[in-house]
C-alpha cells in the first residue's frame, strides 16, 4: 500500500518534465520547419536592412517588406524584423525631392543584388537573411542665375544674347538661359569600389554668341553649382577705325565704309572729312571692310578683330586707272611698235639694193661698151698697158730717177 502511494506522486513529477521537455522542444522543431516554409524563424536572431540615400536626403519616402520607412536628416531608414528565407520586395515611393535651394532625383541603386534592376525605383526579390545595406543615389541639381558684361565690367544687353552653353565635367553640354534660373546636375552619384559615391560636377562656359558673334573664350570661365550660384560671364569687345587712301598717290580718299559682322549683321557708316570712321564696341570675330570713294573702287578687305585695329582700305580711283591705263598701253605698245619697224627694214633688205652705175660697179668692157673714148686722167696706163710698172734697178726710196737717154746715143 505504502510503495503504490509512493509511485503515483513519481508518475506525476514525470508526467510535468515531459510536458517541461514538449513545451521547450516544441517550438525549435516548429520554428525549423517554418523557415523551410519561409515563415519567421522566431527563435533566431532578427535581421537589420539598412537604407541609405547618397547624398544623404532626408524625408524620403519607401516601403519593405510591406512597412513603411522615411529616411531621417542622415538620408538612412531601417527595417528589422525575423529572418526568413521568403522575397522581399522594396519601392521608392520619392524618386524626387524639391527643396528650395536643391532637387533630388533619383538615378540609381547599389546593393539590390540584381543588376537588371539597378535603375528601377522597385527591387523584388530582396533577402531577408543576414544584414546588409541598400543605397538610393540621387543627382543633386543647383540653381543658377547668370549675367554678362564685357571686359570692362560694362553690362551686356540681354536681347543681343542668342546662345549661351555650358559644358559639364560629365561631358554633358547644357543650354543655360539668358534670363531666369537654371537648375543644373550638380552633384551624381558614381559607382566606384562597389559603392555609390557623390561627385560634383563642375562647369565652364563654351559658347557665348553676341549679336551674332562668339565672344567667350571656351574653357576659360569655370563655375561649380551649389557653391557657385549667381555666375558672371565675361566677352571680348574691340574698336574698329576703317581709313581709305588713294591707290597711288596715296591720299586720303572715300566716303562711306560698309562693315559685315561675324554673324552677317553690315553696317554702314559715313567716313568723316578726314576720310575715317571709328566702330566702337564690337564683339570680337572676322569682319569683312569695304570703302566706297567717287569714281573709284576696291576690293573687301578681312579684318580679324581680336584688339583694337585700324582698317587701311585701298581705294583705285579714275585718276590710277587713267595712269595705270597709259603705263600698260606704254608697256605693251612700244614692244609692239619695235617689233613693226624691224619687219619693215627686214622686208626692205629683202627686195635687193639699188642699182649703182658708178665705175666701180662696172665690168672690164664697161668703157668699151658704153664708147667712152675720153682722155684718161693724169698717169692712168693706156689701154692694154699693166697697170703697175715694174720696180727698176735703182728705185729706192727718196733716189732721183735717171734721166733718158738723147736720141741717136748708144747705150753702154
Amino acid at each position: 500500500m505504502n510503495h503504490r502511494a509512493l509511485r503515483r506522486p513519481v508518475a506525476s513529477l514525470f508526467a510535468l518534465l515531459a510536458a517541461l521537455l514538449l513545451a521547450v522542444a516544441g517550438p525549435a522543431v516548429q520554428g525549423h520547419t517554418s523557415a523551410g516554409s519561409g515563415r519567421p524563424d522566431a527563435a533566431a536572431p532578427p535581421v537589420t536592412v539598412t537604407f541609405r540615400t547618397v547624398p544623404a536626403v532626408p524625408g524620403v519616402r519607401l516601403v519593405f517588406a510591406g512597412a513603411a520607412l522615411v529616411t531621417g536628416t542622415d538620408g538612412t531608414a531601417s527595417y528589422t524584423g525575423a529572418r526568413t528565407a521568403a522575397p522581399q520586395s522594396l519601392r521608392l515611393l520619392d524618386t524626387s525631392v524639391d527643396t528650395p535651394d536643391a532637387r533630388y532625383r533619383f538615378t540609381r541603386w547599389a546593393g539590390q543584388r540584381d543588376p537588371d534592376q539597378t535603375f528601377r525605383p522597385r527591387v523584388d526579390g530582396l533577402p531577408l537573411r543576414a544584414d546588409y545595406t541598400v543605397t538610393a543615389g540621387f543627382t543633386v541639381r543647383y540653381p543658377v542665375t547668370a549675367s554678362f558684361t564685357d571686359q570692362h565690367g560694362t553690362p551686356l544687353d540681354r536681347s543681343l544674347i542668342s546662345a549661351v552653353k555650358v559644358r559639364g565635367s560629365d561631358a554633358r553640354v547644357t543650354d543655360l538661359a539668358v534670363t531666369g534660373t537654371t537648375w543644373l546636375d550638380g552633384v551624381q552619384p558614381v559607382f566606384r569600389d562597389s559603392r555609390l559615391t557623390p561627385v560634383p560636377v563642375d562647369y565652364t562656359l563654351r559658347s557665348l554668341v553676341y549679336d551674332g558673334a562668339e565672344i567667350a573664350d571656351g574653357g576659360r570661365q569655370a563655375f561649380r553649382p551649389g557653391t557657385d550660384r549667381h555666375l558672371t560671364f565675361t566677352g571680348n569687345f574691340h574698336d574698329l577705325t576703317v581709313t581709305a587712301h588713294d591707290a597711288l598717290f596715296g591720299s586720303a580718299t572715300g566716303g562711306e565704309a560698309t562693315v559685315t559682322g561675324p554673324g552677317g549683321k553690315v553696317r554702314a557708316v559715313a567716313l568723316g572729312p578726314d576720310h575715317t570712321a571709328v566702330l566702337t564696341h564690337l564683339p570680337r570675330g572676322r569682319y569683312t571692310v569695304e570703302v566706297k570713294a567717287p569714281g573709284g573702287s576696291t576690293s573687301p578687305r578681312g579684318i580679324q578683330l581680336s584688339q583694337t585695329v585700324t582698317a587701311d582700305v585701298t581705294v583705285i580711283s579714275r585718276a590710277d586707272v587713267l595712269v595705270l591705263g597709259g603705263a600698260v598701253l606704254l608697256l605693251v605698245g612700244l614692244p609692239v611698235a619695235v617689233r613693226l619697224g624691224l619687219r619693215r627694214r627686214a622686208r626692205r633688205t629683202a627686195t635687193g639694193p639699188t642699182p649703182d652705175t658708178g665705175a666701180r660697179h662696172a665690168g672690164p668692157d664697161t668703157e668699151v661698151r658704153h664708147g667712152s673714148t675720153g682722155p684718161r686722167g693724169p698717169g692712168a696706163p693706156g689701154e692694154g698697158a699693166p697697170a703697175h710698172r715694174p720696180e727698176q734697178p735703182g728705185d729706192e726710196a727718196g733716189e732721183t730717177p735717171a734721166k733718158p737717154a738723147r736720141p741717136g746715143a748708144t747705150a753702154r
